[in-house]
């Protein structure tokens, strides 16, 4: 595959006159000319003697492990799953991955939270001014529904005291007959 790379790249520089059809109409036809005559298989590599998986016995002790350790060999399936378990938990626990994600809802405490301080925010500042416009309201309604009673107690008052006035004199006309 190198050699043919090569050579395309030598008769390129080589063969300035050919245009582009020409030059790709070659590398199409080499192209084809490859896949029906394959090259011969490259000799394999002679086969690694394959070794028995690690079990408890060939980990190293967990207090020697650090975040740069290899734990690979504690993922064989021959290693017991308390001693994979420990050992996992060692390497999570380290300052490499123990870090909590931001991005979590739940990792930040929402029962205390930073004052406002001096901060009036343009919301704030609009709850105030409708809060004082119901207390003005209600003054106000207040002012009114007490001159209105005030008013209305005046008037009855008066026509009270009109009232009384004509039963007294009528009163007094029907006991003195002769001062009519």
């Amino acid at each position: 595959m190198r050699d043919k790379l090569s050579d395309t790249v030598e008769h390129s520089r080589a063969g300035t006159d050919e245009s582009f059809l020409q030059r790709f109409s070659r590398l199409k036809t080499e192209a084809r000319e490859a896949q029906h005559n394959p090259p011969a298989p490259e000799p394999e590599e002679p086969p690694t003697v394959e070794t028995e998986p690690p079990g408890d016995d060939d980990m190293p002790p967990l207090d020697t492990l650090t975040v740069d350790s290899d734990f690979s060999g504690f993922l064989s399936p021959k290693v017991s799953d308390a001693l994979r378990t420990a050992a996992l938990r060692k390497l999570f626990h380290s300052s490499q991955f123990n870090v909590i994600d931001e991005l979590d809802d739940y990792a930040e405490d929402f029962t205390t939270f930073r004052s406002l301080g001096d901060i009036v925010t343009a919301d704030m500042k609009h709850q105030i001014e409708v809060q004082a416009k119901r207390v003005a309201e209600s003054v106000k309604q207040q002012l009114l529904d007490d001159d209105t009673s005030t008013a209305i107690d005046t008037d009855q008052t008066d026509e009270q005291a009109t009232t009384d006035n004509l039963v007294a004199s009528s009163e007094s006309n029907a006991s003195n007959p002769s001062s009519s």
